[in-house]
């Protein structure tokens, strides 16, 4: 096989969200798995929809998720004159049935838009009847005199030789005539743009793509593709198209889906909330096949293992259900294999969580410094053991306050104060008997503490003095956590709290 060289083309329209995520590392599978190049091409001609610094996002995630291109990127806007130059090269040129292979066609808006109204009256589909095609050139040159806004279209075969045959290499033979279902379609817009077809097929052409792997909403787009290849006597590549992805069956994924407000589509919603690039990756490759399976994705595979794992041989044709819930599973084992798996690896996140603080906590009069040391965050990372999916949860999250400022002690909790600062008052008088190993404090617990308090009870006190909450890891673990010195100034703080109040009340079990 000769040397593989594939592009992702995406177009800064709005943000990149999973659909255009999945082209790209498709594409970058493909070609590394064959030792092959992944270029990346910003398809920016339709000026109206550009959105701004969409082309700057689409590089960031792109680094992000390391699915970097080989050389440097291909900027369609900054080639017009490009696209001009061939599509000069096809007037005059005939194509068997002796028609021009392009036209100008000078139809006015208005007419274009009747033509749609008395095609929908007729129930037919919308298809351009090929009117400027008749112009003379004497026609033509008077309108052109005359500044008439016009574009220029590309004329279809109305014969056998108009179906386009191809082997989709995921969906197998595929054969499509635009001429029936759209008519002749343009080439060039009437503001000197091209369109997408035009643009694309040139530069595939001039980039030496071999393959092409895209959306399956793209896939009647092909049939014209291969036409104009034909037109300019050029080798097409070779096309492979996706399937679609859906929240539910029959549901497309949409930016415009209500849903997007519980589950966003858009990758850089993850990246700022601190999922890891790779769960992103892994989650993705649940859409659709191509060689995955669910335990791959689970257990957090490497971009280089997805590499040797990928084969689009083995993608499905069916439209991909995209399961938000497996995102999680995925998030959580990258967080495990990242913080196990090395050194640098553990280093990244600890060094990540002391961000998060500095951002949650930027006043720094709320935190010791003690907090933002590495043997205190590793401890912490330590300690939740992997029960959150996101660093941001320690933050958001109320039951994980306590790790980082004082726990406020809520009325609500408490029913009988003197028996709350009994509890206390014996855990400080005795403080010193206590070694701060796990075993170690369900012993003094037991010991220094009086008959008439059940042990339920006073894990219940300890647990609201040390953490403000009533759940939460094992109290042991969490005094174990603190270690002598921060136990017993919570443990003091707590009772000049509880001596400014003045209710009555008994622990509520």
């Amino acid at each position: 096989m000769s040397s593989i060289r594939v592009r992702f083309a995406p177009s800064p329209t709005g943000q990149l969200h999973f659909g255009g995520l999945r082209t790209a590392l498709y594409n970058y599978l493909f070609s590394k798995s064959f030792n092959g190049k992944f270029l990346l091409r910003i398809e920016d001609t339709d000026r109206e929809r550009i959105v701004p610094d969409s082309i700057e996002q689409i590089q960031t995630l792109l680094k992000w998720t390391r699915l970097q291109p080989d050389e440097p990127p291909i900027i369609q806007s900054e080639r017009v004159d490009i696209y001009r130059k061939y599509l000069n090269k096809l007037f005059g040129k005939l194509n068997h049935q002796n028609q021009p292979h392009i036209y100008r066609c000078f139809c006015s808006v208005d007419r274009l838009m009747h033509l749609r109204h008395e095609c929908k009256r007729r129930s037919q589909p919308y298809r351009y009847d090929g009117r400027c095609k008749q112009l003379t050139e004497k026609q033509q040159n008077e309108y052109l005199q005359q500044g008439l806004p016009h574009v220029i279209r590309f004329s279809l075969p109305t014969d056998d030789q108009g179906i386009q045959v191809y082997e989709d290499l995921v969906y197998g033979h595929h054969e499509h005539s635009p001429y029936i279902t759209e008519g002749d379609f343009i080439l060039l817009k009437s503001d000197g743009y091209p369109t997408y077809h035009l643009a694309n097929v040139i530069d595939d052409h001039l980039m030496n793509i071999t393959h092409v792997l895209r959306g399956h909403e793209w896939q009647t787009s092909t049939s014209k593709h291969l036409l104009l290849y034909k037109a300019f006597n050029w080798s097409a590549p070779i096309y492979g198209h996706l399937p679609l992805l859906e929240r539910e069956r029959g549901r497309k994924l949409s930016k415009r889906d209500p849903e997007n407000v519980i589950n966003p589509i858009e990758i850089d919603y993850y990246r700022q909330k601190g999922y890891f690039p790779n769960a992103i990756l892994n989650f993705i490759t649940l859409c659709g096949g191509g060689g995955f399976t669910d335990e791959d994705a689970i257990t957090g595979k490497t971009l280089d293992e997805m590499i040797s794992l990928f084969n689009i041989k083995l993608f499905s044709r069916h439209a991909a259900i995209v399961d938000f819930k497996k995102l999680s599973l995925c998030q959580r084992a990258h967080f495990k294999r990242e913080y196990q798996k090395s050194i640098e690896g553990r280093q990244n996140i600890i060094e990540q969580l002391r961000q998060k603080v500095l951002h949650y906590y930027p006043e720094k009069n709320f935190i010791s410094s003690i907090q933002l040391q590495n043997d205190y965050l590793e401890k912490v990372l330590n300690m939740i053991d992997f029960r959150i999916i996101l660093l941001d949860e320690l933050f958001t999250n109320n039951s994980y306050e306590y790790l980082w400022k004082e726990p406020e002690i809520k009325k609500d909790f408490i029913d009988n104060i003197e028996q709350f600062k009994f509890v206390i008052k014996q855990t400080l008088n005795n403080f010193n008997e206590i070694h701060f190993r796990h075993d170690d404090i369900k012993k003094f617990i037991e010991e220094y503490q009086p008959n008439t308090i059940t042990n339920k009870q006073i894990f219940r006190i300890w647990r609201l003095v040390l953490c403000g909450c009533l759940q939460g890891p094992p109290v042991q673990e969490i005094a174990t956590f603190f270690g002598s010195d921060t136990v017993r100034k919570r443990f003091e703080n707590a009772l000049v709290v509880l001596d400014q109040q003045n209710e009555n009340v008994q622990v509520k079990l």
